[in-house]
């Protein structure tokens, strides 16, 4: 989940229609710039370069558990159709293909590898799901220390946790989101990995 700051200005962000290695690429109203989910920062328009804060508070969760956790949430009927039962993304889900077959040149991870990725100073970092599943911490080069935490046996759907360990304990959330190594790596080359 992004900030909608970009300086002074408050923007309204949706969809923009378009994909950057098989990720939503969003827009804003206010100046039509294109806004990255992978990068953080605007890749056209206006606003080109532009970045956004990563904010740590997003949920990624499963209708069933959001329906239990919040029972009198109301979702949009089509038709008297609330669900449908088939899913579009299963064979997506459940292969070892990426989106319609792209090629991933980073090979330090699986293409289809669940990873946690986040922007830290400037940097791109990514650390498999498997390497935290249940709790570890990551020491980063500069002397902090990257906390993460997963319930071991999780889908791609429930979200991980993530602090950052200041040298002096000070600990903060940090903002981040779980996708896969092909599209995390295909537009941030050279993301440092975590293992």
């Amino acid at each position: 989940m992004y900030g909608r700051r970009a300086g002074e200005q408050v923007l309204t962000l949706e969809a923009s229609g378009a994909l950057e290695q098989a990720s939503l690429v969003m827009r804003d109203r206010e100046t039509d710039s294109w806004w990255s989910l992978m990068e953080s920062a605007a890749i056209g328009g206006p606003l080109d370069g532009t970045r956004l804060e990563e904010l740590p508070v997003s949920e990624k969760t499963t209708w069933g558990a959001w329906r239990a956790a919040h029972p009198e949430t109301l979702v949009l009927s089509v038709d008297g159709r609330e669900h449908d039962e088939t899913d579009p993304y299963a064979n997506y889900f459940t292969s070892d293909g990426t989106f319609r077959g792209m090629a991933v040149a980073d090979d330090r991870l699986p293409a289809k590898e669940a990873v946690y990725a986040f922007h830290l100073d400037g940097e791109a970092w990514a650390v498999p799901h498997a390497a935290f599943e249940g709790g570890a911490e990551f020491p980063l080069p500069d002397g902090r220390v990257v906390e993460l935490r997963r319930p071991e046996g999780a889908s791609i759907f429930a979200s991980s946790e993530a602090w950052l360990v200041e040298g002096d304990g000070e600990r903060k959330r940090l903002g981040g989101f779980d996708t896969y190594w092909y599209t995390w790596v295909g537009v941030n080359e050279g993301s440092g990995l975590l293992r």
